[in-house]
């Protein structure tokens, strides 16, 4: 089964570390650790610590995708850092789409977890990659001003594939 502490260091680096931001352009507003004030609007995100990021990370998205659960670390990580960047909705819907169920509702339950965990590991990562490129693209479409994100996010989605 899939382990957070294996996890999570790759998903704290993706989300910039320590390094506190407040781009006017991100949605998500004040931000460390890939931890937003706009998800956690109650939180003192400037003075927020590493460990209450991986608190937050582990309860309200690796527990939430139930990625204790899926076999493949490979698998678990990338639907885990997918929810995080993209919210587990999201993050939930693309993989239930790269491994065909419908309807793909978001929510990762036992018969998800059969699929996920009996799918071959590269081929799902291929399709989930394609899956949240596909996703990257429709945002940017739909709002021109998240433009300016879509090659990161496209290096992200690739660097799963390694």
């Amino acid at each position: 089964m899939a382990v957070f502490d294996l996890a999570i260091g790759k998903t704290l680096a993706h989300e910039g570390g320590a390094k506190f931001t407040d781009d006017p352009s991100d949605r998500g507003g004040a931000t460390k650790y890939g931890i937003s004030q706009a998800a956690y609007p109650d939180l003192d995100i400037r003075n927020l610590t590493e460990q209450q990021a991986r608190e937050i990370y582990k309860r309200d998205y690796w527990d939430r995708v139930r990625a204790d659960e899926i076999t493949s670390q490979a698998v678990a990580e990338n639907i885990f850092d997918t929810s995080v960047n993209m919210g587990v909705r999201t993050g939930s819907r693309l993989a239930q789409v790269a491994v065909e169920i419908e309807p793909a509702d978001g929510i990762i339950g036992s018969q998800s977890l059969k699929v996920i965990n009996n799918c071959d590991e590269e081929l799902f990562i291929s399709n989930y990659t394609i899956a949240k490129i596909a996703r990257y693209a429709y945002i940017c479409n739909k709002n021109k001003s998240q433009k300016r994100f879509l090659l990161g996010w496209i290096n992200r989605a690739l660097g799963a594939v390694t």
